[in-house]
């Protein structure tokens, strides 16, 4: 829902008029780009994060964790390329998490306060501020305040005691200031989908803008999320043969002393907030300029399981013998103490993207300069765990109140990018040639803060960042493109560190990786989009080369982070949406890819001939349908995503099937009754036909017996009451 001026009327109904029930929007620009719009996703979920409303889009590839996306235990993979390789921009803001470069999608906004989702499979706009975008960009919008005074409630009851609570206040123009402002509050709680476990989460947006004149405007956006989720196991494909959605590949509800697969060991807690304001500011009528200031912090934990420590003839920090005995342990047997093992973070980055624009008419140009600083403090310490298996709150320290730690390290990354751009418009504006130019240079540096003979390590790169496109507008409903992208992605700060094997012995657990070089891409695209009164579609054709394409796993239980050389995909995106016809909005879209390794991987000392192998999480078709209906009063959809199958291994021996998921929603709304403005009520249903598969590859390995899945969520239902005031 755009806002288009001041005394516009806004009601929380919705746009029933855009192909494809808001799955598909015109593009222009000369790169595949797929945007899911507020259309769509207000009659989704209303827990749904950024990954689950991608599903149908061209190339996404999604494994949810939980069948209402309140975890980020997800992923996406686009084109053959993991979710690692993506970068994740919010409202102008890079989001990658800056240690594993994940998303952590289900943190950034509440689903009522997106305006869009917006898939860029290839390379990235020039001016989009990140070093993670070798396969392709989401960039997410928060919908804007309203003009006038409304406000929105929520409340969503559904499948494992899901229960949420959402209320959106909208202060419309204040005065005649040109400033207006929403912010809204959601309460969550929930049980595991399977296994024993809660969920809680509580999160807040905030947004204001300031209208300086009708083309220069100045918004400030702030998000808080704090969240206390269960955790899932993913299980082998022997596992999953073996149990099913059965008890065996869950985590257990009860404790027994030495029990590794305990659940209140695997609990997540996290709290972060998010800062970002973005100006656009009309010089003159040709000159313009663009700038983003943000900030980000986060903090908190993310399990690695429950052990049992000695309490004497142990390590801590690595290579530091215990001479004593751990002070404070409240339950122990046979020498042992029974404690939750974690990843403890404390993250923050900022930075300040600022693009210089001027439209000759003929030309249109762009100069801008990106720079970022992000750093991070990672410990693993140690919880004790009582004889209930509760969890203490204090961590487990030694006698002279040093605290037990597995591994402790400190990195600071710091980034500028430098761009310039060209755009030609030729033939009555019909012909679009760009030209563009990017360096981007990394400089991390970090501390290995444990005794061993490593301490202080660094990192530095640069990177040129050549385009080109081309788009010829052949008449009002044809457009052809094509362009030639270069993208990158630098190493992951963790993989240059020792890690040792405390507190159980001094031997190496992780050899640091300090030869690793930038992932680079050189991609080429040729598409066609087609448009008219009844249908809006586009086809597009992709060839990617990567060098130095890098894989980061944990192989029972080993973290491997290596250059894996070259890697080739290939392929076509298509999608097709058709403009409401008796109420009904048709959508689909469709992949074909074809994606290899170039060279042999060498894993843990042993040579695999993996050359011409197809790549992990790279099914060689997907497909998707979806239908909506909206008549004012009724609405409903109906969507299939399939999915082909899908390597497990570097090797191919392991696969997991092909699958499909069938998901609807039904709904109704009523015409304004005294204060409430238009009521409504819907049921969103999850996996319809209760299937029971393996969504997606969450840790490959080498050869068969090695990797771990994501276990798709069974039916589930949610019904929501809305209203706007």
């Amino acid at each position: 829902m755009d806002n288009t001026g001041p005394g516009e009327t806004i009601n929380v109904s919705v746009s029933r008029h855009r192909p494809g029930g808001g799955l598909i929007k015109r593009e222009t620009a000369a790169r595949s780009v797929s945007t899911v719009s507020h259309e769509f996703i207000a009659k989704q979920s209303p827990a749904s994060n950024t990954l689950a409303l991608v599903t149908l889009s061209p190339g996404a590839n999604v494994a949810m964790g939980d069948p209402f996306g309140v975890t980020d235990q997800s992923s996406v993979s686009v084109r053959g390329l993991n979710q690692q390789e993506i970068g994740y921009i919010f409202e102008g803001a890079p989001m990658n998490d800056p240690d594993n470069y994940t998303p952590n999608s289900s943190e950034w906004v509440d689903s009522e306060n997106m305006e869009s989702v917006q898939l860029q499979q290839g390379a990235p706009d020039i001016e989009i501020p990140t070093v993670y975008s070798a396969g392709g960009t989401m960039n997410v919008r928060i919908r804007n305040p309203e003009y006038t005074r409304s406000g929105q409630v929520d409340v969503s009851y559904g499948s494992h005691q899901m229960n949420r609570q959402f209320l959106r206040y909208d202060t419309g123009e204040i005065g005649h200031t040109g400033l207006r402002a929403f912010a809204s509050f959601s309460n969550l709680t929930s049980r595991a989908w399977r296994g024993p476990g809660r969920n809680l989460r509580r999160h807040m947006d905030f947004k204001a803008i300031k209208d300086w004149a009708p083309e220069s405007y100045t918004s400030l956006s702030f998000t808080y999320n704090n969240e206390n989720t269960a955790w899932y196991s993913t299980p082998s494909l022997a596992a999953w043969n073996k149990s099913g959605l059965g008890g065996g590949i869950n985590l257990d509800g009860t404790y027994k002393f030495g029990d590794s697969n305990y659940y209140k060991g695997f609990q997540t807690n996290w709290t972060d907030y998010f800062l970002s304001s973005q100006s656009h500011l009309a010089l003159t009528h040709k000159l313009s300029l663009d700038i983003t200031p943000y900030f980000y912090h986060g903090s908190g934990n993310y399990p690695l399981g429950v052990y049992t420590i000695p309490t004497s003839g142990t390590y801590y920090d690595g290579t530091q013998p215990i001479n004593g005995q751990l002070a404070g342990n409240t339950y122990s047997q046979d020498g042992n103490v029974a404690a939750k093992w974690d990843w403890y973070g404390r993250e923050s980055y900022t930075g300040l993207n600022a693009a210089l624009h001027y439209d000759s008419g003929i030309n249109h140009l762009v100069a801008g300069a990106w720079y970022g600083y992000s750093d991070m403090n990672v410990s693993e310490p140690f919880s004790g765990l009582d004889e209930a298996g509760n969890v203490s709150s204090s961590l487990l320290k030694l006698t002279d109140g040093t605290v037990l730690n597995g591994w402790r390290y400190h990195t600071i990354t710091q980034m500028v990018g430098l761009y310039v751009g060209d755009e030609v418009r030729l033939l009555n504006d019909r012909l679009h040639i760009n030209v563009g130019f990017k360096e981007v240079m990394t400089a991390r540096n970090g501390t290995l803060q444990q005794p061993g003979p490593q301490y202080a390590v660094g990192y530095n790169s640069a990177e040129p960042l050549p385009r080109m496109s081309i788009s010829y507008k052949v008449n009002d409903n044809i457009q052809l493109f094509a362009n030639a992208t270069t993208s990158f992605r630098v190493p992951m700060g963790s993989a240059f560190y020792n890690q040792y094997n405390s507190p159980y012995d001094a031997s190496l657990y992780q050899t640091a990786n300090t030869h690793l070089k930038d992932e680079y891409s050189i991609a080429e695209e040729l598409g066609a989009r087609y448009h008219n009164n009844w249908v809006m579609g586009s086809v597009t054709l992709f060839n990617y080369n990567f060098v130095h394409h890098a894989i980061n796993q944990y192989i029972n239980a080993v973290p491997y982070f290596l250059d894996a050389g070259g890697m080739t995909s290939r392929g076509v995106d298509a999608e097709l949406g058709f403009t409401p016809w008796h109420h009904f909005s048709p959508y689909v879209s469709a992949e074909y890819l074809y994606a290899t390794n170039d060279n042999n991987i060498t894993m843990g000392g042993v040579t695999y001939a993996t050359k011409g192998k197809i790549a992990t999480s790279a099914p060689r078709w997907m497909a998707a349908i979806g239908v909506q209906y909206d008549d004012g009063t009724f609405f409903g959809s109906v969507s299939m995503k399939y999915v082909d199958k899908e390597y497990g291994t570097f090797m191919n021996d392991e696969r997991i099937p092909g699958h499909k998921q069938v998901d609807m929603m039904l709904g109704a709304r009523t015409h304004d009754i005294g204060f409430f403005k238009k009521p409504s009520i819907r049921l969103n249903i999850v996996n319809l036909g209760d299937s029971h598969y393996l969504s997606g590859v969450y840790s490959t390995g080498p050869v068969a017996g090695t990797s771990s899945y994501y276990v798709a969520p069974s039916f589930a239902c949610l019904a929501t009451v809305s209203t706007g005031f």
